[in-house]
């Protein structure tokens, strides 16, 4: 009974010893290239810029990822900004700064008109602008024309804010087709 004690205290030793010396993997590193408001044709572009790193601060957690700094990005930026989002473009981005994941956006136009016409008044929403992520380790480049168009009743604007679901809503999409790893099985049934 004492041998197999000594071998269980023995063998548990081994473990605790040799957990912090096994490896882990390093974290992918992200290059976010700062949003691109148009500000003449966005009136909130302050909101927006909150909603873009607080959505790509979520998605891109440290132990899989890192987020490389914004100084470190902008200075291999031209100084007009990305002008093309094509995936020569965010590869060359992503040769400069060593990043293996690099996220673009740029928003032109955001719009509500409100109309009275209707039974109910509405609020004609409108948001034009595009997104472009690159994953370096997958080779997976997406690119994304964003051109949203709704028509919500004006009593659900003091509860809903349309522009915030939109945004984010094409962001997380983008971002989630970019960090997929897998490819989709067709479902049997």
């Amino acid at each position: 009974m004492k041998k197999l004690l000594a071998f269980m205290v023995a063998l548990f030793m081994v473990i605790l010893m040799g957990g912090p010396l096994t490896g882990t993997a390093e974290a992918a590193y992200v290059a976010v290239v700062p949003i691109d408001i148009d500000v003449d044709k966005v009136e909130r572009s302050g909101d927006l810029n909150g909603y873009y790193w607080d959505l790509v601060i979520d998605k891109f957690q440290y132990p899989d990822y890192e987020l490389l700094d914004d100084e470190k990005v902008s200075a291999v930026l031209p100084e007009e900004g990305l002008k093309s989002f094509d995936k020569a473009s965010l590869a060359e981005v992503a040769d400069k700064t060593g990043a293996q994941v690099v996220v673009a956006m740029r928003v032109s136009e955001v719009k509500e008109e409100p109309k009275s016409f209707l039974r109910e008044p509405a609020v004609l929403c409108h948001m034009k602008g595009e997104l472009a992520t690159y994953n370096l380790l997958t080779e997976k480049y997406y690119y994304k024309k964003i051109n949203y168009n709704e028509q919500i009743e004006e009593v659900l604007t003091v509860r809903n804010d349309w522009l915030q679901n939109a945004f984010a809503d094409y962001l997380r999409r983008g971002l989630n087709r970019t960090i997929e790893n897998k490819k989709k099985e067709k479902s049997r049934f």
